[in-house]
């Protein structure tokens, strides 16, 4: 039961409620607290699963870096750094004339 109540309690709760509501009232009273009661367990799930998405993204994107950099060491000193070098100086070179054209 929710809130750790047993039997005893809730039956407190229940005489409380028809001595000051009445059999009439009751029963909308009920309704309506199952309501609020469901309302909040539906807001609490989502907050649980919006909370767990982010963690999970968080997750992925430290996976992601963790792979990016081994892939890095792993191209040091090969054919991929040296072509890294030779475009980052041909877009250097490019920037330069634009300017000098400007």
């Amino acid at each position: 039961m929710p809130f750790d109540t047993g039997i005893f309690e809730w039956l407190i709760i229940f005489v409380i409620a028809l001595l000051v509501l009445g059999p009439e009232r009751l029963p909308k009273a009920a309704r309506t607290v199952g309501r609020w009661f469901g309302k909040a367990k539906s807001t609490m799930t989502q907050f649980n699963h919006q909370i767990n998405r982010e963690l999970e993204i968080e997750e992925l994107k430290k996976r992601v870096a963790e792979h990016e950099k081994m892939i890095k060491e792993q191209a040091a000193g090969t054919e991929l750094e040296e072509l890294q070098r030779q475009a980052e100086e041909t877009l250097k070179q490019a920037e330069q004339r634009a300017d000098s054209e400007s």
